[in-house]
């Protein structure tokens, strides 16, 4: 069993849970890098529960106790590291991928179809893995948060230009951290408590993303993280704030839609809840967009004919 099969796990039976049982849950799923370094009584210590509702929670996932738990998190570091080594050359593996199965399918139709199969195929796991608690959550944030910052470096950044275009028509205070001078830190000095940071980053995950993360989590503000996996290094500082949406899927050098299905849902449940606000500020936008001739419309302004063509 990998790390990620038993992070699934664990989520899928905490419905099954109660007491501190559920808070255990909850801390491994949040922390699951502290598993194989600390002892029970330390984690629990963390956590703020007793020791006994971690070998419930091992016992409920059919360990023989703590130790069996503990080890699998222990062996999936090891994964980890392998994935994170393997990770660095996806790009030539992606490529790779992507010639080999060109050359096996029959042609372009079969191709195509297993391509848009497998697409769809991630939009789904990213849907498989949110929860109506999670997104309201998050979309509580980003309703009342007094400023918004959102950063995805590389592939990440289409999600999270995503999310902040949208949410900069429907509400004021959107900052996306993309500076062409190389500086968007820079911007990070005016967070604040209450403030919210949404980060993005993808495996092998982005140093600059990690650490602007860290830096908006200890200034306190509400941290969203939307990562390819449970084991990212910012799901310590999001807690259950965490979307996860895997990106091996065909496109190269690796797929955004589940990344981008969360920002567009995040988005969408926050426009329904600001209501009249949100569509009172998007009216305004779309009227100065028009006015300004931003868009080709048909039924534009005619041109005046001149005094020659009218004789």
């Amino acid at each position: 069993m990998t790390g990620t099969d038993l992070l699934d796990r664990i989520k899928k039976i905490c419905v099954e849970l109660s007491g501190q049982t559920v808070d255990a849950a909850h801390y491994v799923i949040n922390n699951a890098d502290d598993i194989p370094f600390y002892t029970m009584r330390e984690v629990a210590r963390r956590a703020s529960i007793q020791p006994v509702s971690l070998v419930r929670l091992a016992q409920k996932l059919g360990f023989a106790g703590y130790g069996e738990f503990r080890q699998q998190f222990i062996d999936a570091t090891q994964e980890r590291n392998q994935r994170d080594r393997q990770s660095i050359s996806r790009n030539e593996s992606s490529a790779r991928t992507l010639i080999t199965e060109m050359g096996k399918s029959s042609g372009l139709k079969d191709f195509v179809d297993s391509f848009f199969a497998t697409e769809l195929a991630v939009v789904e796991q990213a849907r498989s893995h949110l929860s109506e608690e999670k997104l309201a959550n998050a979309v509580e944030v980003l309703v009342h948060a007094p400023k918004i910052y959102v950063i995805g470096r590389r592939t990440a950044f289409t999600p999270a230009f995503t999310l902040a275009y949208t949410l900069q028509k429907a509400r004021p205070n959107i900052v996306l951290l993309d500076v062409p001078g190389g500086a968007p830190e820079g911007a990070l000095d005016d967070i604040r408590p209450g403030d919210a940071f949404v980060g993005v980053t993808f495996a092998p995950f982005n140093r600059l993303v990690h650490r602007l993360t860290e830096k908006a989590s200890h200034a306190g503000a509400k941290v969203i993280a939307i990562t390819d996996s449970f084991a990212a290094p910012i799901s310590k500082f999001a807690g259950p704030l965490h979307f996860v949406a895997q990106s091996s899927g065909r496109a190269f050098p690796e797929s955004a839609l589940g990344a981008i299905a969360i920002s567009n849902i995040l988005a969408a449940l926050t426009i329904s809840k600001l209501g009249e606000v949100a569509q009172h500020r998007i009216r305004e936008n779309e009227r100065f967009l028009v006015n300004s001739g931003e868009y080709l419309l048909s039924n534009g302004p005619k041109k005046r004919r001149r005094a020659s063509e009218k004789s």
